[in-house]
């Protein structure tokens, strides 16, 4: 019954004056019947009593709520071509609805709506071509990006330790090659990147601190900021489920890196091989869990396996660190992470589901979207106070290392050690990646500390400060947002940081004729996962159907009983 009334709804409210008042409007129409000395007082007086009853349901105005269907849809921006929207057409065979100018959505043939919650259906997956600022993430339940046919591609770590490379990875999606010239810091290099090719851009720092690039490619120019911080050597656990070579090369790895790596390993049922690197007589155990442990790489069937008592005693250790539990995604395993206080969340994956992309395979999961993408199909995180949640969902690395294809097996790595690990010294935070004039910037930072302000500044003096917008879930966790007004660097001033954080934004004019900007989505996912984290639940969609007139034919009814009665009584 509760989930039935969860489905009718009233356009106006109840009150108990009208109550009062129709009760009172009942017990005169009734003792108006008795006192008529009519046939058939009982039928009556039934219809007296519905009439009064309809005709105030008929003021309430009741409407049903019937679930939308859901339904895959196409959304893409209002500058593609012909050309390019056929070709999606034929690939997908999926409706499509394209962004006007007056930010309007349209589907051929049909008319305009003014967002997507007008639609005749919910959203399940939502296909993107293009950015579209205003999507609303309640619209649909997921998101899934088209990739770029034409231009370019720059992937870049967000920071790397002083003493390492420096790679900048840029890839031609043009039938045609192109030249780079590019000024990273002190440095300058010019290269031609042939058609449908990838090159990496390196250099090696000389000083910790942010250096800024600028990167051309033929008419189009790119700029980004990276930071260098000390290199800093952790303490490394790694539990694998059986014996294979991607933990074997990834600890040797680790160990060239001088972390200290205590490698354990499966090699039958209730039996171990512990291997250590790197492993100095200071670092002692507590219960099979080293004190200093900053980062547990496991596979996930390994944690599944573990005891609760185990698993509790590996999570207090990093707790008590500010580490991260880091799994690799194995096939037909299952990850069970708290991405709320109020459930866990379970990740699948499946072993004959195998998704490939530039030569990689990776595994396709359920319910990873809930998690930040730090590395398309490959790397996710989650974010709490305490801990960093990671899962590796790439598969086979190691064979980079057999190829003898070093730097490509170091950049695959290089975002979980930018992104899954929390310095010990630097502030942890996250922004967009690459910032457009009048389009949303976003700055998420992670802050034990009263800080619910920030400056952000440019180089012309022009300072604003923005409050921090409030998380439903961690009061760590600061969130803005603004819309920068000029383009060239600007700068975010923290109170606890003396260091300004550098950001650059790119001109309106250089966006809308670049096609790696005008579909950059503008880290859609890290605001998505925060108005997730507000809501305690997505909204449903609904189609309102008034049941109004049903009451209304009643009320009728019940009056023509009673006018007829009283000429043939």
């Amino acid at each position: 019954m509760s989930d039935l009334f969860k489905h009718i709804g009233w356009e106006n409210t109840m009150e108990v004056w009208h109550l009062a008042v129709l009760a009172i409007l009942l017990i005169l129409g009734f003792v108006w019947e008795i006192k008529k000395q009519k046939p058939r007082k009982v039928w009556r007086i039934i219809a007296l009593l519905l009439a009064f009853i309809s005709l105030y349901i008929i003021y309430l105005s009741p409407y049903t709520l019937s679930q939308k269907p859901l339904q895959s849809i196409l959304l893409v921006n209002q500058n593609i071509s012909e050309n390019e929207l056929d070709s999606i057409r034929r690939e997908y065979d999926l409706p499509l609805l394209q962004r006007q100018a007056n930010s309007k959505f349209k589907e051929m043939g049909k008319a305009e709506v003014e967002s997507l919650n007008q639609l005749d259906f919910q959203i399940d997956t939502a296909f993107v071509y293009g950015y579209f600022p205003q999507l609303n993430p309640n619209d649909y339940q997921i998101r899934k990006d088209i990739e770029l046919q034409k231009g370019i591609q720059i992937d870049y770590p967000k920071s790397i330790a002083l003493g390492d490379s420096l790679k900048i990875s840029i890839q031609n999606l043009e039938s045609k090659a192109s030249k780079i010239l590019a000024a990273i810091g002190n440095d300058s290099i010019s290269k031609t990147i042939e058609a449908n090719r990838q090159i990496s851009l390196a250099t090696l720092p000389k000083a910790t601190g942010y250096i800024l690039a600028e990167i051309k490619v033929e008419e189009e120019t790119y700029h980004f900021a990276i930071m260098v911080i000390e290199k800093e050597k952790y303490v490394i656990q790694i539990l694998a489920a059986t014996p294979d070579f991607e933990w074997k090369f990834f600890a040797d790895y680790l160990k060239f890196q001088e972390h200290s790596v205590y490698l354990k390993t499966q090699i039958s049922i209730g039996k171990f091989k512990s291997s250590f690197f790197n492993w100095h007589d200071s670092l002692q155990f507590t219960r099979g869990v080293a004190n200093d442990l900053k980062v547990l790489f496991t596979d996930a069937k390994a944690w599944q396996d573990l005891a609760l008592t185990e698993q509790n005693q590996y999570l207090k250790k990093l707790k008590e660190n500010r580490g991260s539990l880091i799994f690799r995604n194995n096939p037909n395993s299952k990850i069970r992470l708290d991405l709320d206080k109020s459930k866990s969340t379970n990740i699948f994956s499946t072993s004959d589901n195998l998704l490939e992309q530039n030569n990689y395979n990776y595994l396709q999961f359920n319910n990873l979207y809930q998690l930040d993408e730090v590395a398309q199909n490959s790397i996710f995180r989650k974010v709490t106070p305490d801990v960093i949640y990671g899962v590796i969902n790439f598969q086979n690395s190691f064979q980079l290392k057999l190829s003898g294809k070093n730097q490509e097996y170091e950049g695959i790595w290089t975002p979980v050690f930018s992104d899954l690990i929390r310095s010990s010294t630097e502030l942890f935070y996250d922004k967009s990646e690459w910032a457009v004039q009048h389009q949303p910037f976003f700055f998420r930072l992670w802050s034990g500390e009263a800080l619910d302000e920030i400056s952000i500044f440019n180089l012309q003096n022009d300072t604003i400060k923005l409050k921090s917008n409030g998380d439903f879930l961690y009061p760590e966790r600061k969130h803005f947002m603004f819309y920068p007004k000029q383009g060239g660097w600007h700068f975010i001033q923290l109170k606890t940081q003396s260091d300004a954080i550098p950001f650059f934004v790119h001109a309106e004019s250089i966006a809308n004729h670049s096609e790696f900007l005008s579909n950059y989505n503008l880290d859609y996912l890290n605001y998505r996962n925060f108005t997730d984290s507000n809501a305690q639940q997505r909204e449903l969609k609904y189609t309102r159907e008034s049941v109004t007139l049903w009451f209304f034919l009643m009320f009728l009814l019940c009056v023509g009983h009673l006018w007829i009665e009283d000429k043939i009584a």
